[in-house]
């Protein structure tokens, strides 16, 4: 499957498009408005409207084996984004930021979902490598894109790609072994919406 390797490399020439022709913030904003709109569309053109619904079915109701590393693949990247995002700057960011910040948290977090984890799971349900391990590397590498976008973000790229690399391995493993996106998406979605510092800058 090309989609993961596409999907970065097409992206950089969308967001480098879009940020020439609106300037940084709103080509930024652009940038990920087409990123959300290829992940679902790709996602859907792949796998189907109704399958794709369907992955949000509950599945197994039982983490995998190895539970305690299931747990902590589910528990480490929202707490990190909590304790290092919402906490310190969530008093100071206000009412719009935090709701900015929680509805861009859930588009972003299904839109990734529907495609990183939902795609894979459906089409390879059994072949780790093509149904987990691939995507989650694409996963990882498609987050050099907006990262090299904003040169403010330099000094957080070692940890963000940290972050990704962990969300697309322990999540993706989840999906993989559950064939369902519900529990992972809440997750993500939780994650991603802590970033309130974020949404000060970038989305307001």
């Amino acid at each position: 499957m090309l989609v993961p390797l596409a999907i970065p490399l097409a992206m950089n020439a969308v967001f480098r498009a879009t940020m020439r022709q609106f300037g940084p913030r709103r080509g930024y904003q652009a940038g990920f408005a087409v990123y959300w709109a290829t992940c679902w569309g790709v996602a859907a053109g792949l796998v189907g409207p109704r399958r794709l619904a369907a992955l949000w079915h509950p599945g197994d109701t039982a983490l995998p084996d190895r539970r305690s590393l299931a747990v902590t693949a589910l528990v480490v990247p929202p707490l990190g984004a909590i304790m290092t995002q919402w906490v310190p700057n969530a008093r100071d960011a206000g009412p719009v930021a935090i709701a900015t910040a929680a509805g861009v948290g859930v588009t972003n977090a299904l839109a990734e979902e529907a495609l990183w984890r939902g795609v894979p799971v459906a089409l390879f349900p059994d072949a780790p490598v093509p149904g987990w391990l691939w995507p989650a590397l694409g996963f990882t590498a498609w987050h050099f894109v907006p990262l090299t976008a904003q040169p403010s973000s330099a000094g957080r790229r070692a940890s963000i790609l940290a972050g990704a690399g962990a969300i697309g391995l322990g999540f993706g493993w989840i999906a993989y072994r559950t064939r369902s996106l519900r529990v992972v998406s809440l997750i993500h979605a939780i994650t991603d919406a802590s970033g309130v510092r974020q949404v000060r800058s970038t989305w307001r």
